[in-house]
């Protein structure tokens, strides 16, 4: 990092065959949780913003590179997630149907009274023209919402509600968070979770489960920062008696009132994770897990801490037993996730295990799982390349590879699915698409695959089936909403087949195809004129260089009488095909030559 005035910036360095090459990007935005967690930066490229590949990790007080694209070049950066910013800021005019792109001046940033309290304009209005009020009128008060909804006020971040119903921002404090959000359902485990899934723990509580007012708020302020072993206690106090635990009597008097550390206790949520100079999947901080409970590996964590910092030989024997104890217990449950092939969740249990015991073997262990870890991201990302390159065996070898390591590996069932389909073979191909789906019921893409080769295939009403599950899964995408159109139009569903575009459209009012589409059902359903409009809208669009689209316009033109425009379409549609479909230049070239003489006939003047 460098810094030239005012500015600062990320510099990535590239090494290889001619030498090395720098490419510098500025900070724009900072990303991170106030200090606590780690620090992302992030740089404007256009109107998209652009996550760099360096961060601050501050409880290890180093640096953490994200897991770049190796096949990448420039500045290594990665394109910002919608939900990220969602998150992280109070207000931003997103592009809608895009991924990443956005006013870059509308930034309200950080999270600020208005993701709570909803939206201030009438409030503000309200207070100026009564001065005299002594009470917030036309804002939310969470604390008068039913409980579910007051914990959605938190959750729309602190939960795995990632993926949008509708367009960004659109959930208000006071709703039904279902109604703007897919939560993800396949997450069994800790290293699946999203950046932060509290409320999944929480409600796994016994203290959750008996009360019908214990929320969010009862242990946290989210007015200011409280440190949860101060605020833990009293929180507890408001519901239990300190002669309700039982291991009180047993413990020393100084841990006494550790509710916190023993009835949810910190670990390492290895789902967020930065790569350094000489480790990988490094978490940059503990969090405490939500699951009030009672967690004897917690109890004795907290024993242990408390022998070491006791002099004296028998207290120095129990904090060696603990130990032992207590690593034993994080190595068993490192080599139960390797054999569930949960390689993440071994590398975090073995890091426990090292923070406890250090030993050689723990480390070897360690390194081993990072290893191989390490090995199913790259032969994934070579995959990908070697897919996009259709070089289809050799991304088949590279796939079949990571499934003898990860047999539930869902995105390299995926992959392997596509390369099989580029090469004939359909039947393996759609076997590991339907994989995609069992090993992560979050996933559309296997579902997405095998509707659009039912579709190629002609068989419309498969292909309508699988669209649906894949926008179960996925709701609010574009591509998959105007294939499952597409579907409909060639079984004749028209008045269906406009609705479903127009529901694209209605997600990315700039898709060209979206438009295409409603112009042709339209045209099927006798409305000439405004089928005109959105094929007009299409071409544009897609800057009059797609060549079925400029078919469709010159159709919408011809069918309206309107030959002379049609002629201008279907010109346009020739010099396209010259340059891309060659086949198809002499069939457009007849229809050309016969809309230029059906324009200059006099029937074709007068329906002019």
């Amino acid at each position: 990092m460098t810094r030239a005035g005012k500015d600062f910036f990320q510099t990535s360095i590239r090494s290889g065959s001619v030498g090395e090459q720098r490419t510098r990007a500025r900070i724009d935005l900072v990303l991170g949780a106030g200090g606590k967690a780690d620090e992302v930066y992030l740089t404007w490229d256009g109107d998209r913003l652009k996550e760099l590949p360096m961060a601050w990790m501050f409880e290890l007080d180093r640096w953490g590179c994200s897991h770049i694209n190796r096949h990448g070049s420039g500045d290594y950066s990665r394109e910002s997630t919608l939900r990220c910013l969602e998150c992280h800021n109070t207000w931003f005019e997103h592009v809608p149907g895009s991924a990443n792109q956005y006013r870059p001046d509308s930034f309200l940033m950080g999270v600020t009274c208005e993701r709570c309290h909803g939206p201030g304009s009438d409030h503000v209005k309200f207070h100026q023209s009564h001065p005299g009020a002594e009470t917030g009128q036309k804002i939310v008060r969470p604390s008068g919402l039913i409980r579910e909804r007051q914990l959605e006020v938190c959750t729309q971040c602190h939960s795995n509600a990632i993926q949008n119903k509708g367009p960004a921002l659109s959930y208000r404090p006071g709703v039904p968070l279902e109604d703007h959000y897919r939560t993800l359902i396949a997450p069994r485990n800790t290293e699946d979770d999203h950046v932060a899934n509290q409320i999944k723990y929480l409600r796994q509580s016994t203290c959750f489960q008996k009360s019908e007012r214990l929320t969010c708020t009862t242990c946290h302020n989210p007015h200011r920062r409280e440190r949860p072993d101060v605020v833990g206690i009293q929180s507890c106090l408001k519901c239990h008696q300190t002669s309700d635990c039982g291991e009180q009597k047993h413990l020393p008097a100084e841990v006494q009132t550790r509710c916190v550390a023993c009835h949810m206790p910190s670990h390492l949520k290895i789902n967020v994770n930065f790569e350094t100079e000489d480790d990988n999947y490094v978490p940059p901080m503990r969090r405490c897990d939500h699951r009030i409970a009672v967690h004897l590996r917690a109890r004795d964590g907290v024993l242990l801490e408390w022998f070491r910092s006791q002099p004296g030989e028998s207290n120095r024997t129990e904090s060696d037993r603990l130990t032992g104890t207590l690593a034993d217990d994080w190595l068993a449950e490192a080599e139960a996730c390797r054999l569930d092939y949960r390689f993440m969740g071994a590398i975090a249990a073995l890091r426990e295990a090292c923070r406890l015991d250090p030993a050689p073997a723990n480390r070897a262990a360690l390194q081993a799982a990072v290893a191989t870890q390490d090995g199913i991201d790259r032969a994934l990302a070579d995959a990908v390349q070697q897919v996009g390159e259709h070089d289809y065996q050799q991304a088949i070898d590279t796939l079949d590879g990571i499934l003898r390591i990860k047999p539930d590996h869902a995105k390299a069932h995926g992959k392997l699915g596509t390369a099989y389909a580029a090469i004939g073979q359909k039947e393996l191909a759609v076997q590991h698409w339907e994989a995609v789906a069992k090993y992560d019921p979050d996933d559309p893409y296997g579902h997405s695959m095998i509707a659009w080769q039912s579709f190629l295939e002609n068989r419309a009403e498969d292909s309508l089936e699988f669209y649906r599950r894949a926008d179960e899964v996925d709701p609010y995408l574009a591509p998959i909403n105007y294939r499952w159109g597409l579907a409909l139009a060639r079984l004749g569903r028209w008045d269906e087949a406009a609705a479903r575009f127009r529901y694209v459209l209605e997600i990315d009012p700039f898709d060209a195809g979206g438009s295409q589409g409603l112009a042709l059902a339209l045209s099927k359903q006798g409305n000439l004129t405004k089928a005109l409009a959105y094929a007009r809208r299409a071409a544009r669009y897609s800057d009059f260089k797609n060549l079925d689209i400029l078919l469709t316009l010159t159709d919408a033109y011809e069918e309206l009488g309107r030959y002379a425009e049609a002629a201008d379409a279907a010109d346009k549609a020739l010099n396209v095909a010259l340059n891309s479909n060659a086949q198809a230049a002499p069939r457009i070239l007849k229809r050309l030559e016969r809309l230029r003489i059906r324009s200059q006939s006099p029937a074709g003047m007068e329906d002019r």
